[in-house]
């Protein structure tokens, strides 16, 4: 399943190194409500145990019309 579906717009992230993938690849919806939750893991990037941010991920503006 296409972890976007699963949970769009959120994103997990090691305090650690910053790594950062989409949350719904856990299989795992979050809801809409939620502002800022924690979780421990081992880091896939930087291999450590350690806290890892459950966020929304910071949209993307598209860049302004040359002038």
């Amino acid at each position: 399943m296409d972890p976007d579906r699963q949970a769009p717009g959120w994103q997990v992230r090691c305090t650690r190194c910053g790594f950062s993938e989409p949350w719904g690849k856990y299989g795992i919806r979050l809801g809409a409500v939620s502002w800022m939750a924690f979780t421990i893991g081992r880091c896939p990037a930087c291999r450590r145990l350690g806290f890892h941010i459950i966020e929304k991920q910071p949209t993307r503006r598209p860049p302004p019309p040359p002038a």
